[in-house]
């Protein structure tokens, strides 16, 4: 979608509005000149936010010493440097001003690793800034320029924001500074896969306002003059602007700032659960009448959900009366709050709905990433999946526990049903479930005889464990 487009459908959806609020009707009803100053009204309400908002959102320039002690030159072929080169590799973000005495928010992509950086403000000033902190879970971070009496963003409050109310994003695009544009929030609670950890959050503010390089950092505003998001990504496939932009809700950004301000780290709350939407397929092998909440694929041991009696198949419904159905708006939730806090999960629980008081903790350090799987076995092929009984000569072949329970995955057949279900070379699979039926698996013969006792055309789901982590897998037994 072009640039020019989007605009288009900007300008017809304003004249829209005015249809529906009757500015453009018949001579007796209302005339020209009304039309007219319904749309200065608007025009006005617009340049008003903007000169508000422009003079607290700044613009950053970093430098960053990268080794050239190797390059890649084509898709092939790598130049080694002799010795150890170092080049200063410009950046360009944006930021927003949040203190008066110099606290700027921006994004842990534009300044986490940078070497300087330099802040210049709306009316050219120009200040060097000291990273006071970073957060790469949230791609947030703060700096601190040593200024005073200077311009301040109002906060709103993202948690009220609605789809199609109008925004504007102001930033410095393309190095081109204190640059505003506008649009409407087109979606909630978009989550990207840009933050390369399994505990990272994304909860984004998806927008249609032109959002461009150098914008990262910036601010989204709402017509009240507030800041509700911090500019952060674009979907692009050229690195230009093709229709939409994300932002980080400001009630999680502030709530990152004001720990590293007051902490110099951020303390976030941890639960200890690995999670899993429910979608129609999920729904389906757990006996719903419709996809909702969020679940428990797994839970840690010693940690907050342990303590409290949380349990593998519970379903989050709700976290202190906010209704849940996104794995990553659970994450953002308990992200926002601290450890410590307790917060009330209501949970369905086969066919009741129980609720629980949860006192959240920190995430421990040894808590990493989903370990890989590893080398291929193994017959007895099934919906493309190859099976094997854990012998002790597969276990020791596969690197696995002698006493685990279960049955390996050796091998998964590409564009198979099994392969469109996600199975993965490596993974156990232990548990099946459809509806109210639940079988433990400890072996490929009772695999096979658990699959036959199971409803055709509908969805089952089964319990797998992948490395350190357990999750289910949903796949429709076919007719």
């Amino acid at each position: 979608m072009s640039i020019q487009s989007i605009r288009y459908r900007q300008l017809t959806l304003i004249l829209g509005l005015l249809f529906a609020a009757g500015a453009f009707t018949s001579p007796a009803h209302a005339s020209e000149d009304q039309a007219i100053e319904q749309l200065r009204s608007l025009n006005e309400a617009f340049t008003t936010i903007a000169g508000r908002v422009t003079p607290t959102v700044v613009t950053i320039s970093t430098r960053q010493s990268v080794s050239l002690a190797e390059q890649r030159m084509g898709p092939r072929f790598y130049f080694r440097w002799p010795g150890n080169r170092q080049e200063d590799r410009p950046g360009l973000g944006s930021g927003i001003i949040m203190t008066a005495d110099g606290y700027i928010l921006t994004n842990h992509h534009v300044v986490g690793k940078a070497d300087q950086i330099t802040v210049i403000l709306n009316d050219n000033q120009e200040f060097e800034a000291r990273l006071v902190g970073a957060d790469s879970l949230t791609d947030v971070a703060v700096v601190k320029i040593d200024a005073s009496d200077l311009s301040a963003a109002p906060v709103g409050n993202s948690d009220e924001i609605r789809i199609g109310e109008w925004v504007m994003a102001v930033g410095a695009p393309l190095r081109l500074r204190s640059t505003v544009t506008s649009g409407i929030v087109s979606a909630l609670g978009r989550s990207l896969n840009i933050i390369p950890n399994s505990f990272g959050v994304e909860d984004f503010i998806q927008t249609d306002a032109a959002i461009n390089p150098g914008n990262s950092g910036g601010a989204l505003i709402n017509l009240e003059g507030e800041v509700i998001g911090v500019n952060t990504a674009i979907a692009t496939e050229d690195r230009g602007f093709i229709g939409y932009g994300f932002a980080i809700p400001i009630n999680l950004a502030r709530k990152v700032m004001d720990d590293i301000v007051a902490h110099g780290r951020v303390r976030r709350g941890f639960l200890g659960v690995s999670l899993k939407q429910v979608d129609a397929a999920l729904a389906d092998a757990f006996g719903m009448d419709r996809p909702r909440g969020v679940l428990i694929s797994d839970v840690f041991s010693d940690t907050p959900a342990d303590a409290a009696g949380l349990k593998t198949e519970d379903i989050i419904l709700s976290i202190d009366g906010t209704t849940v159905d996104r794995p990553n708006h659970v994450q953002s939730l308990i992200a926002r709050k601290n450890p410590d806090d307790t917060v009330t999960l209501s949970v369905k629980r086969s066919s009741r709905t129980i609720s629980l008081q949860v006192k959240l903790g920190e995430k421990p350090a040894q808590l990493g990433q989903i370990a890989a799987a590893g080398p291929a076995s193994g017959p007895a092929e099934l919906h493309g999946l190859s099976l094997s009984d854990i012998t002790p000569d597969v276990a020791g072949r596969w690197g696995l526990e002698d006493s685990v329970d279960g049955i390996l995955v050796t091998d998964v057949e590409p564009r198979s049903r099994a392969a469109r279900a996600r199975f993965e070379r490596g993974d156990i699979i232990f548990k099946i479930r459809q509806g109210n039926l639940q079988r433990e698996v400890r072996s490929v013969a009772e695999f096979k005889t658990s699959l036959t006792k199971l409803e055709k055309g509908r969805n089952a789901a089964f319990y797998v464990r992948r490395g350190t982590y357990h999750l289910f897998l949903t796949m429709k037994i076919p007719e």
